[in-house]
C-alpha cells in the first residue's frame, strides 16, 4: 500500500509503497479505505512526541478486516472497522 513515511521529524514526508506484515496473536490487518490526519499526527511529524522512525501516522481511519491474528475472535474477515488511536 501507499504510505506517508516520516524518516525524519520536521522534514517532508515520503511517499512510498510498504509492506504490512501478517497479524500476529491479537492484532487485525486492516485494509484502509479512508484515513484522517489531524494535529496529533502533526504532532509526531514535527517530533514534539518523540517517538521511532521510520512511522507512518494517521489514527483516524475506516476499511474492511483483511486477516486476523491468533485469539481474535470479536471481528473477522470482511467486517467493516474503523481504526483510533490509543496511547498506552
Amino acid at each position: 500500500m501507499k504510505a506517508a513515511v516520516c524518516r525524519q521529524f520536521g522534514k517532508p514526508l515520503d511517499i512510498e509503497d510498504i509492506e504490512i506484515a501478517d497479524p500476529r496473536a491479537g492484532e487485525i490487518k486492516v485494509r484502509l479505505k479512508a484515513c484522517g490526519i489531524c494535529h496529533s499526527d502533526l504532532y509526531c511529524v514535527e517530533g514534539a512526541w518523540g517517538g521511532t522512525l521510520p512511522a507512518v501516522y494517521g489514527h483516524e481511519a475506516a476499511g474492511v478486516v483483511e486477516s486476523v491474528g491468533n485469539g481474535v475472535d470479536h471481528v473477522k474477515p470482511g467486517d467493516h472497522v474503523v481504526v483510533t488511536l490509543i496511547r498506552s
